[in-house]
């Protein structure tokens, strides 16, 4: 049975456009979504002492416990990692200058913490180079990596 020239048969219809997300736009929603993660994991733990960290740590700091730099973590360094994965994915129109915000915020959270606690692990020497690389890939993304359907905060 042919097709009626006038109703297409499914071999003339085009073929549905997929929208994909550069490799770079990729990657940096990928380590705000770490850090998110790591983020509020880390603050609850914090909160509730899973982790076993020394209060001896908060001595040049002006807190007694860990709770208030684990709310601050869970929240704000946390809040900040998903707010530009969001950005990103959703492709609002400042998605750039919130990702960049996101990774600067991640960056000052671990100076401040090194600065702090008089000291420096390698976990914190990663989130340093998460927040970076975030920061640094938000600033210097492409023409063709910034999309074209960035679109308004609703």
């Amino acid at each position: 049975m042919r097709a009626r020239a006038d109703h297409p048969t499914q071999h003339d219809r085009p073929e549905p456009k997929v929208r994909t997300m550069p490799a770079m736009r990729q990657t940096v929603v990928g380590l705000h979504l770490f850090n998110a993660v790591s983020a509020v994991g880390g603050g609850i733990a914090l909160i509730v002492g899973g982790l076993g960290v020394p209060i001896d740590l908060l001595r040049h700091t002006p807190f007694e416990s860990f709770v208030i730099p684990g709310i601050f973590l869970a929240v704000v360094i946390g809040g900040t990692a998903l707010l530009g994965a969001t950005a990103l994915l959703a492709h609002w129109r400042r998605a750039l200058v919130i990702s960049s915000a996101a990774g600067a915020v991640m960056v000052g959270w671990i100076a401040g913490e090194t600065l702090l606690v008089e000291g420096f692990s390698w976990l914190q020497g990663l989130y340093l180079l998460t927040g970076a690389i975030a920061l640094v890939a938000s600033i210097r993304l492409s023409p063709a990596d910034r999309s074209r359907n960035d679109k308004a905060v609703r």
